[in-house]
């Protein structure tokens, strides 16, 4: 049962204010007071209320508060004072200040019900601030009922709540209303704690995230200050369970003592983490009907029906569901990353091997995983990964890229008419960057020029070495079919996709893994002595990901997974150690069978580069892009461009 509450009166806390003052002094009008309420038994997560429909949560404080005891729940705003004890405060101060706090998706006017200017924690001067006669009237007119100083330097500007003595931060909640995470988290005051997950359910019991004001991110230097994350279900994060995707696997395992360190990296430099994303079962090829322990996140784009690709299926749903959030981390194997990227519509960075730590993160094929980048906004996927990546262990990278490759074996798998948008994007690029444009068979280049005298033909080279990665997925699975039989005396229950992975890494033997990555390396070494040398030392490699055509949540999957065999333009990446970058450069119209009316469906290339141009092939994917009036920031919801 939910139940009104009291505002306090404007006490007089300054020397400076005018109690004879001809604005309104009286309680907050009805209208206003019934549009705050609270739940009437606070749970454990926090006292939990809703302003004009919107919800919110305000943790319990470890922090003393100097203010005086008041009664029940009075919204409040923190303003920190100016430097300089001689500066008033004043109505275009405050009027600034006001500003910039309604760019926050957290803050509401209804907060400033009562402020409370900050000042430094023990300052040196005269005390309070002298504050102008315009700025009260103006903080009035907006609603302020009392205002108060206090000196601590335990608070942060932004929207708060006083309960008693006590201030509170206020966290906004809102809906997973696409099903992308497993778990959400509770607010915490203290980065290195423990995370908990958030309890609270919001509409058709779905997941809530709470999330924190952006404004004192605005009075913190931490490079990630104020940037919202969510992170894949297979990288561990301290205290909570890890799934992969696979109820067996989470019952197995207890919540984790510690963060995998490329999150850490993110929590210390100030990113706070909404929640755990999630993926395919294990980081298999799975479609939503192939879900079985957990439902398949849902793809906003189009009808709202199709596929979300994988295996960082959450991550990429999460990015073009959400405008309040910033990154979302997947990782990359072949093609976890730069699949769904596709589906979903929205740009996926797979960086060079090694410029990202994988450790804490559960291993799929080790000397291919690869964190990863998915977001909304190239540039601000570009600032992200200048700060995350590191380069120190690898040559420094050419200035300008030499070339553009059209491969032309992997192209043949796509539809026609799509292929030619994309060759047409590949041709502007050549031109816009004033380099070279090719076509290149990879099949015809071995055929010519084989890495032996006796080499078979590529495909017959190829198709058989990567059969050898499988010996990898199941024997790193190893703990975990022992760890389950030992706690629950039977195997564990895994998908039908993975079932058939790890037979086949069961009967693979070392040998015949070793082999196979022997025979990687062959490609590897001929790949770069051959395709990437004269004109095209440093080329782009222009390669497909999928066809954008429906791919229905309830289909079953009668297509080949992957489309082609051998090192296919989701392997070259890892293969060849470089980075890949998913960029979503059309939207191709169907019927749609659901909503009976023509949808589109995000249609993206991926661009692959020299080891160690991660950035610099941001670099020109964002200059291309705007040379051709094809925007670098794509929306949220049905369709990736405004209408």
């Amino acid at each position: 049962m939910l139940s009104c509450l009291p505002v306090q009166r404007r006490r007089d806390a300054s020397p400076t204010s005018d109690a004879s003052s001809s604005s309104p002094t009286e309680i907050m009008p009805k209208s206003a007071l019934e549009s705050i309420r609270i739940d009437s038994t606070p749970g454990t997560d926090g006292c939990c209320f809703s302003v004009s429909g919107v919800r919110y949560v305000a943790p319990c404080s470890k922090q003393d508060s100097k203010l005086p005891k008041t009664v029940g729940l009075n919204l409040t705003t923190v303003f920190p004072v100016p430097s300089e004890t001689s500066t008033e405060i004043s109505e275009a101060w405050m009027r600034k200040h006001l500003d910039e706090y309604k760019t926050d998706d957290v803050f509401n006017e209804a907060f400033l019900a009562n402020v409370v200017f900050l000042e430094p924690h023990k300052r040196h001067g005269s005390g309070k601030h002298p504050i102008a006669k315009d700025a009260i009237r103006f903080l009035e007119e907006h609603g302020m009922k009392d205002y108060t100083f206090i000196s601590s330097s335990n608070y942060l500007p932004g929207p708060h709540v006083m309960i008693d003595q006590e201030l509170r931060e206020v966290w906004k909640l809102v809906d997973d209303s696409n099903g992308t995470c497993m778990v959400t988290l509770k607010p915490q005051q203290d980065p290195s704690d423990a995370a908990e997950a958030l309890m609270i359910r919001g509409q058709d019991h779905a997941l809530s995230f709470a999330l924190p004001s952006r404004i004192k991110s605005k009075f913190q230097s931490l490079p990630f200050a104020g940037l919202r994350i969510l992170i894949k279900d297979n990288i561990h994060l301290k205290g909570i369970k890890t799934s992969v995707g696979n109820r067996a696997f989470y019952d197995t395992y207890s919540p984790q003592e510690k963060s995998a360190q490329c999150i850490q990296e993110l929590v210390d430099k100030g990113a706070f983490i909404a929640g755990k994303t999630k993926m395919n079962s294990f980081g298999n090829w799975e479609e939503p009907i192939e879900y079985t322990d957990y439902q398949a996140p849902w793809n906003p784009r189009a009808d709202g029906y199709q596929s979300t690709g994988g295996s960082s299926s959450g991550s990429a749903a999460a990015v073009v569901a959400y405008d309040w959030l910033d990154i979302a981390i997947g990782t990359d194997t072949w093609g976890s990353i730069t699949r769904p990227a596709h589906w979903c519509g929205c740009f996926g960075l797979r960086p060079i091997i090694g410029s990202v730590s994988t450790s804490g993160i559960v291993p799929y094929v080790q000397s291919w995983d690869v964190p990863g980048i998915l977001a909304r906004d190239l540039q601000k996927c570009r600032d992200f990964a200048e700060e995350w990546l590191n380069f120190d262990n690898f040559e420094k990278a050419p200035k300008s890229f030499s070339s553009i490759i059209w491969p032309t074996d992997f192209w043949k798998i796509i539809d026609s008419k799509q292929s030619s948008v994309a060759k047409s994007f590949a041709q502007d690029m050549a031109i816009k960057l004033n380099i070279k444009f090719d076509e290149i068979s990879f099949e015809e280049r071995w055929r010519s020029a084989p890495p032996s005298p006796s080499a078979p033909l590529l495909p017959q080279f190829i198709n058989e070495v990567t059969y050898g990665l499988a010996y990898d997925v199941y024997h790193n699975s190893k703990d975990f079919r022992a760890s389950y039989w030992e706690m629950f005396k039977r195997k564990p229950y895994t998908t039908m996709q993975n079932e058939r992975l790890w037979h086949i890494g069961k009967h693979t033997s070392l040998s015949e893994r070793n082999e196979g990555f022997k025979g990687i390396e062959v490609y590897r070494q001929w790949f770069q002595q051959t395709i990437l040398t004269g004109d095209h030392t440093n080329a782009i490699i222009v390669m497909p990901l999928e066809d954008a055509a429906p791919r229905y949540r309830d289909d079953v999957p009668d297509f080949r997974r992957p489309p082609q065999d051998g090192i296919n333009a989701l392997a070259l990446g890892p293969v060849m150690k470089s980075p890949v970058l998913a960029l979503p450069i059309a939207e191709i119209p169907y019927h749609s069978r659901i909503s009976d009316q023509e949808e589109k469906l995000p249609f993206a290339v991926a661009l692959m580069g020299a080891p160690g141009t991660d950035l610099k092939l941001i670099d020109t994917a964002i200059q291309i892009l705007q040379s051709l009036n094809l925007p670098t920031v794509v929306q949220t919801g049905r369709s990736m461009y405004e209408d």
